[in-house]
């Protein structure tokens, strides 16, 4: 909760808090806590510093492979290595902008995964990829975070 009120919630856990809260039951203090840390975050502008995101997962044995704020509302996409060679990705897309502009800022992180991948030569999947918490393969965490972007209407948060 202190790092939300400091702005330094990182993403990675923001979005690992709303997959794994979505669809849960949770005790009512887990709800309250759920729900105090999303007024936070909905208040108080977090990390929108690529730089200190690669630093943290550095301290960390990890690496972010991809990784996209956007300044113009509280969006982003990212995915990273841990340091057992585990692939993770982590969204969020401002629910606060127009259906338009959530369109664009998916149609974005599309076009920039889509060049990132050509350097890590993978190909996207085209059968349905599960969100996990950890993937494999980059192929299979590049894959999920394009699917996940190819329906921005259903992306929480």
């Amino acid at each position: 909760m202190d790092c939300a009120k400091k702005g330094r919630f990182n993403p990675y856990l923001q979005g690992m808090m709303q997959r794994e809260c979505s669809g849960m039951e949770l005790f009512s203090e887990e709800q309250a806590q759920v729900r105090r840390i999303q007024v936070v975050l909905q208040n108080v502008p977090q990390w929108s510093d690529g730089e200190a995101v690669q630093a943290e997962m550095a301290e960390q044995g990890g690496q972010v492979l991809f990784c996209k704020f956007f300044k113009e509302h509280s969006s982003f996409a990212m995915l990273t290595q841990d340091r057992n060679g585990l692939y993770s990705i982590a969204f969020v897309l401002d629910c606060d902008i127009s259906p338009k502009e959530r369109k664009a800022a998916a149609r974005l992180v599309r076009r920039l995964l889509k060049e990132s991948s050509k350097s890590w030569d993978v190909d996207f999947y085209t059968v349905p990829v599960p969100e996990r918490m950890k993937y494999a393969s980059l192929s299979l965490a590049a894959s999920a975070l394009m699917q996940a972007f190819n329906h921005p209407e259903k992306i929480k948060g």
